[in-house]
């Protein structure tokens, strides 16, 4: 857990997440091409998020050690000790085990048989939530949403999960967002700030990719 004020901390985790989120813009490519001729049977979010993981390490770009299912542990008023909740990734920080920059890692706009799905709501519901309730960076001032944007579409991805955030605004605590300069070949950035269940605020910084 970190010490002291949480704002004090921000710029540094602010720092360390733009330069990961430069190290994914570089990795996606390299991620990706293994894996478009099998689009249909392995694109599922896990699968897309340990080779993104692999390729973040190949490119020498991220400034510490990225763990992939980056397990938080739990003791309960009786002492006993569970898994309960693996991160998707984080980027661990120091030598305490509590102070990790967290990413999740969530589909949208994926196209099925019947047609494309958004799946907003699930970016919200098992994502975003995580973080608003402190199952995730509990504690922590900064975290990171990287969104797999399975039709390309980012900016309509982006409208739509504007959207469902407005609508669940008062659950997710939503206090502020603002959306990144976005130059032309670059992913969709944003930012959101949220009152979380323990009683400190979080910012998540938000990027969306696009699938070829």
């Amino acid at each position: 857990m970190l010490a002291g004020d949480l704002n004090a901390w921000l710029p540094q985790f602010r720092g360390l997440e733009e330069r990961i989120a430069d190290a994914v813009e570089a990795a996606w490519p390299i991620c990706i091409a293994p894996l478009q001729s099998k689009k249909n049977a392995l694109t599922h979010e896990d699968h897309i998020t340990e080779h993104l993981v692999q390729s973040l390490i190949r490119t020498k770009l991220v400034p510490g050690r990225i763990i992939y299912q980056y397990t938080l542990l739990a003791e309960d008023a009786d002492g006993n000790v569970s898994a309960p909740s693996n991160i998707d990734f984080a980027l661990t920080i120091g030598d305490d085990e509590d102070v990790y920059l967290a990413c999740e890692c969530k589909r949208l706009n994926v196209p099925y048989r019947t047609g494309v799905r958004g799946l907003v709501g699930e970016y919200v519901d098992e994502g975003l939530m995580r973080f608003v309730t402190g199952q995730y960076s509990r504690g922590l001032p900064l975290a990171m949403m990287l969104g797999y944007v399975m039709n390309a579409k980012t900016d309509l991805a982006r409208r739509g999960v504007r959207r469902i955030m407005a609508l669940r605004s008062t659950t997710i605590g939503l206090q502020s967002e603002r959306d990144a300069p976005n130059s032309a070949g670059r992913s969709v950035r944003f930012h959101t700030t949220h009152a979380c269940v323990p009683g400190h605020v979080i910012e998540v910084a938000h990027t969306l990719l696009a699938w070829p």
